[in-house]
């Protein structure tokens, strides 16, 4: 990965910290929006708004005025449209040349903001009035320079602990699933569904006693760690042997999904579905065309491994895909079934899975399952990793790299 790619990553990591400290330190009855309307983090006490933009300069060598120019405009945009608001305006940007006496932004900074020739500033230049109250503005406005990634991390942990979450549990429990429910938070569409205050999410963060796996969650430096937690989670469920599972899998966002999907059925039927007790045939279900399902049938059938799609004479037929396979013993009364493995698309005949409910889900990748009746089942959320790492975390190998 490139290295600024590394630091646009960052960038979002540092924002989710930020926003876990500040719902931490907030009073109970303060209401917190994730990316509100105003700014980045909007705390909403009785009365008064504080509005917090964050920014992540991991990549400056030095820091100079005109790297805030933009967010400065924002804001001064925003206060001369709401001028008699009750608003605090707080910029916190992290530049790892700023030491223990941080510059100060002052109304000269915000003259030169508002005076700047870049052509990229131009259009938030011209939208803010020639009168717009600089003095007024400075009053209500804060620069805070934040710590370094790793400290502002630290921060969060000793915040964690401090509102009675176990040490213990805090590097691959509570820490990665406090960062994961504010990237959640993040991405919903309606500001109403991004609020949530500081009593929701602690009680929120303590009933979840899974570790998230996710594309953010996996960015942490603690990844190590918080595939070994998941497996260990898993493995109470996987060790049963009837049991019932699905898994619906997003081939776009696994970079080795090509090439490990055959190992991963494989390697799964091997160690989970091959004794008698294994009554429970599993379904695979992939976002994928009928001709890419067969293609996947095809190259299973070459290991010796049989599955049913459901179809008949170019129909699928329900009651077909669900029937029990035929079984018989083998040579040397090894057990031999008629197939071992239901396979299905999930844009064709997705909507199936509704009609026998599953004891435990797998959601691998970024599948949008919104259409499942998930009550009563096990689901179990992977996104954000490779087929090698699935296999490592359901316990089919002990290698993930």
């Amino acid at each position: 990965m490139l290295r600024s790619a590394d630091y646009t990553i960052q960038g979002f990591l540092y924002q989710f910290n930020k926003t876990v400290l500040e719902i931490l330190k907030a009073q109970d009855d303060d209401t917190i929006t994730v990316e509100g309307i105003v700014e980045d983090i909007e705390i909403a006490s009785p009365g008064s708004l504080t509005a917090i933009q964050c920014k992540y300069h991991e990549s400056s060598t030095s820091f100079t005025p005109s790297a805030v120019y933009k967010p400065l405009l924002q804001m001064l945009k925003h206060f001369s449209d709401h001028p008699s608001a009750e608003i605090r305006y707080v910029l916190f940007a992290h530049f790892p040349s700023v030491g223990t006496s941080p510059p100060t932004l002052d109304k000269p900074t915000l003259q030169a903001a508002l005076a700047s020739k870049d052509k990229e500033l131009s259009k938030y230049v011209k939208a803010i009035p020639s009168g717009i109250d600089l003095d007024v503005f400075e009053s209500r406005f804060t620069m805070e320079f934040g710590p370094s990634y790793d400290d502002i991390t630290k921060q969060v942990g000793k915040e964690l602990e401090s509102n009675g979450n176990l040490v213990g549990d805090i590097e691959a429990l509570t820490y990665p699933n406090a960062i994961h429910m504010i990237a959640t938070l993040s991405v919903k569409h309606d500001p109403a569904d991004r609020r949530i205050t500081k009593k929701e999410f602690l009680s929120n963060l303590k009933a979840i006693r899974t570790t998230a796996i996710s594309r953010w969650t996996l960015t942490l430096k603690t990844r190590d760690k918080l595939l070994q937690a998941r497996r260990k989670q898993l493995k109470a469920h996987l060790d049963k042997n009837a049991r019932l599972r699905y898994f619906v899998i997003d081939p776009s966002s696994i970079e080795d999904y090509e090439t490990e999907i055959v190992l991963f059925i494989t390697d799964y039927l091997d160690k989970y579905h091959f004794k008698p007790a294994h009554i429970r045939t599993p379904i695979l279900c992939l976002y994928a065309t009928r001709n890419e399902i067969q293609e996947i049938q095809h190259r299973l059938y070459a290991k010796g491994i049989f599955s049913v799609d459901g179809f008949v004479g170019g129909q699928f037929e329900k009651a077909y895909f669900f029937r029990e396979p035929l079984s018989s013993k083998g040579v040397g009364g090894k057990l031999k079934r008629e197939f071992t493995l239901r396979i299905l698309s999930w844009d064709e005949h997705g909507d199936v899975l509704n009609d026998r409910k599953c004891d435990d889900l797998f959601i691998i990748g970024e599948p949008e399952c919104d259409s499942l009746d998930l009550v009563d089942v096990n689901v179990e959320r992977l996104a954000g990793v490779t087929m090698k790492e699935i296999k490592y975390v359901i316990g089919v190998s002990n290698v993930y790299e």
